[in-house]
């Protein structure tokens, strides 16, 4: 009975690979974007439950497109580059663009344009009173402007 069951399991998973093949192995960038839209198309048809089968597929295609974005030279420099951004510089910058606002608009958050500049570039960082007074001025929590830990 329980090598029925595995017979089975096993039979399904063989169809199943067959079918989706160029989804969970993707070679190039077709097929990456392929996963991408099927991705999408299973996220607005499955339930919001874990015991969605559809769930389990989008977990099992998220990884292909890790995997797949993981060997491009591309996105790992980007990635490389990502990581290294300080996330409250990051923050603020996304804060000004929102905003419209240039480095001479956070004089009384912050000080000078230099220092804003300087701030901006890496050279200086954001002090517990920049942040105290950033998040007042946007509303947002001071947390936004902390990195990760």
């Amino acid at each position: 009975m329980l090598a029925t069951e595995y017979r089975e399991v096993a039979d399904s998973f063989s169809h199943f690979s067959q079918t989706a093949h160029r989804f969970i192995h993707i070679r190039n960038k077709r097929d990456y974007q392929k996963t991408l839209d099927l991705i999408e198309e299973l996220m607005t048809e499955a339930e919001d439950s874990r015991l969605d089968p559809l769930n389990d597929l989008i977990k099992i295609l998220a990884g292909a497109v890790e995997e797949y974005e993981s060997k491009q030279d591309k996105l790992v420099r980007f990635h490389k580059k990502a990581e290294g951004i300080d996330p409250g510089v990051s923050a603020l910058r996304l804060l000004m663009e929102q905003h419209a606002l240039g480095a001479s608009g956070l004089r009384e958050e912050i000080g000078s344009k230099s220092l804003v500049s300087m701030i901006l570039s890496g050279q200086r960082s954001l002090t517990k009173e920049h942040i105290a007074k950033l998040s007042g001025r946007f509303g947002v929590s001071p947390a936004v402007f902390f990195g990760r830990t």
